[in-house]
């Protein structure tokens, strides 16, 4: 089972500005990830269970957005730098940790729909006419 304190901190770890996220938002991840805690009980060790669940909660972070914290400076000098990293890269990534730890599929039905296929291209054709 995960808290919401260890989401914040594996979210900051990975360089999502948790401490602007919401904390209801947190609570809801960490309620979605801890939905599948019997499935997860069943197949895995608690320390598995627990990346999986950071790995489900960060897809969730991630599909919300793509600014990243790369850099806090403070005592006085106060400042803050962000970073966009490909953003279809690091979905990717996160979600193959994701499924290569969960092998049994518990959290398969929570992953969000992958926003990177998203796209469409069409093209218009018309033909007209004067009667």
């Amino acid at each position: 089972m995960i808290t919401s304190e260890q989401a914040k901190q594996y979210l900051q770890s990975q360089g999502i500005d948790a401490g602007t996220t919401p904390d209801f938002i947190i609570i809801g991840w960490v309620e979605l990830a801890n939905s599948v805690n019997d499935c997860l009980d069943a197949n895995y060790s608690a320390n598995t269970a627990l990346l999986i669940q950071c790995y489900l909660i960060s897809l969730m972070a991630y599909a919300q957005s793509d600014k990243m914290l790369s850099s806090q400076t403070s005592p006085s000098g106060a400042a803050r730098s962000f970073k966009y990293k490909n953003f279809a890269d690091r979905w990717k990534a996160q979600l193959n940790l994701l499924r290569g730890l969960d092998k049994s599929g518990c959290t398969t039905d929570l992953i969000p729909p992958d926003p990177t296929q998203n796209s469409f291209a069409g093209i218009w054709l018309g033909k007209g006419g004067c009667l």
